[in-house]
């Protein structure tokens, strides 16, 4: 039953990628929507391409179109990017030293995350 705000909840009784699932809503009255229908996306996206990093220029990239790229600089903070439609992104660089190692991870709509890639700054 779908809660006061509209949203509701099943288990995932074990999808596989590809799988597609559909769901309808009664109401009161009986009234049933038309389907909706989702493919399930279980695979992760490939690693992010870091292109080569100096001590300055902004950071940027590649990764699938629409996921979120997940930056990690040595000091431990973080920047993300919804990478666009051609799977380019792009960070601040936040003054970066020569050696430091960066990271990057992308995360499509289904929340699959990917291997980290990482590149090392020649400042």
């Amino acid at each position: 039953v779908a809660g006061t705000d509209g949203s509701w909840t099943v288990p995932n009784p074990g999808l596989n990628d590809g799988d597609e699932v559909k769901a309808t809503a009664t109401d009161p009255a009986g009234n049933t929507s038309p389907p909706a229908t989702e493919i399930v996306d279980a695979i992760a996206p490939a690693v992010p391409e870091i292109d080569p990093i100096n001590g300055t220029d902004p950071i940027t990239g590649t990764a699938e179109p629409g996921s979120t790229v997940t930056v990690t600089f040595p000091d431990g903070t973080t920047a993300t990017v919804v990478a666009g439609t051609d799977g380019s992104w792009t960070v601040p660089n936040p003054g970066l030293n020569d050696g430091d190692e960066v990271k990057a991870t992308a995360t499509d709509p289904a929340g699959n995350t990917s291997p980290p890639a990482t590149e090392i700054v020649d400042a």
